[in-house]
């Protein structure tokens, strides 16, 4: 899995939970609604078992908008549904001293943790301006409530009780989200320096190559590609000819430049799938897989010694690198990284014998007959 990824998953993991919390305060509006439409059924109240069957079939599609992963339209419907229940509750029940009033700081709190401070915020002034509405509609005949009020005495206390408790639900739910977001952060740093660890441990620092530790892994997963394929593999030991004359006699920061000139240059000439690794010093290998044809690596092998040897100007010195390498085929040589390494480093030596600059194949020693 890559960095990408993992972080990726973390964040989906997060979102799970905040989705999953959204279905189950979901789950309970149904319930809920569903038990007072049959309770207004029997007590011969139609049309209040009619808004809230309505309201239970919008519930029901914020569910299928939560399992496609639309937490926030599902949240944002739902709130809209919860406002509707509870304004049209009080309308024509008994106003202020409805049962409705006590389901505003759920929705409060919802429209704070689910949502955003946007929606707390619209959620609030549409509670406080609809207390307004209503009081106003009492006192002037346009609706029969069967609350007993004190006129405006009784809109006030209930502004200035319900304002209080949305100050107390905005503060509590800021500090808990602002403590979230900082845990969610945490976990992302976490996360990060675990997956730069990682990276550090599996990667050579002055090319960005994976290192001889990571280098058996992903043999396994080439020779594992190709053997499902029905191909070989091309284990290529690569090493600089006279790096250690040009390292000592350059300076050690061209020396690093080279190494990172070669690397760049080999990585040109490979395939997406194929693997260079740093093994060490300027000791490379390439694990070339779905191999059909020997010919088809010489190709390749041919490219990377003629590219190798263009000159190049490193801190204003010429210089005309070569490399020469050694390969072995699996499973021909070997099926383990191990005797793999090996039957390419000595490749690798027959072809600076030979004159360097150039590439050998292992061939295996014919037995000695007495």
């Amino acid at each position: 899995m890559t960095d990408k990824n993992r972080l990726l998953r973390l964040q989906g993991d997060i979102e799970e939970i905040r989705n999953r919390r959204v279905q189950q305060f979901v789950l309970v509006c149904i319930l809920l609604l569903a038990t007072l439409a049959v309770v207004a059924v029997f007590s011969g109240q139609l049309s209040i078992t009619v808004y809230m069957t309505i309201c239970v079939v919008l519930l029901c599609g914020t569910l299928l908008l939560l399992r496609r992963g639309q937490t926030t339209l599902a949240s944002h419907l739902i709130l809209a549904v919860a406002l509707y229940c509870i304004f049209q509750s009080m309308w024509d029940g008994s106003g202020l001293r409805s049962a409705a009033v006590i389901a505003y700081p759920a929705v409060l709190l919802l429209a704070m943790v689910m949502v955003g401070p946007r929606s707390f915020y619209v959620v609030s002034v549409s509670m406080l301006l609809y207390i307004v509405i209503l009081s106003v509609a009492t006192m002037n005949g346009w609706r029969t409530g069967t609350e007993v009020t004190r006129g405006y005495l009784t809109m006030i206390d209930h502004l200035a009780v319900l304002a209080a408790s949305t100050f107390l639900i905005r503060v509590l739910a800021s500090d808990l989200l602002l403590l979230l977001a900082r845990l969610r952060q945490e976990l992302v740093d976490v996360e990060q320096s675990k997956l730069a660890a990682e990276h550090l441990a599996n990667h050579d620092k002055l090319t960005g190559l994976p290192n001889r530790r990571m280098a058996e892994q992903l043999f396994v997963d080439v020779i594992g590609q190709s053997q499902a394929e029905n191909a070989s593999v091309g284990f290529v030991f690569v090493d600089v000819d006279n790096f250690k004359q040009i390292n000592d006699s350059m300076g050690h920061a061209r020396g690093d430049a080279l190494l990172q000139h070669v690397t760049e240059t080999i990585t040109q000439q490979l395939r997406r799938s194929d693997k260079l690794v740093r093994i060490a010093g300027d000791e490379f290998l390439i694990l070339v897989g779905g191999l059909r044809a020997t010919d088809d690596l010489k190709r390749v092998l041919d490219k990377i010694i003629q590219a190798v040897a263009t000159t190049v100007v490193l801190d204003g010195v010429s210089i005309k690198p070569s490399i020469s390498m050694g390969v072995a085929i699996a499973p021909e040589d070997g099926d383990d990284f191990s005797s793999l390494l090996h039957h390419a480093d000595v490749a690798m030596y027959k072809a600076k014998a030979a004159g360097r600059g150039r590439y050998e194949f292992y061939r295996t020693p014919l037995p000695v007959v007495d």
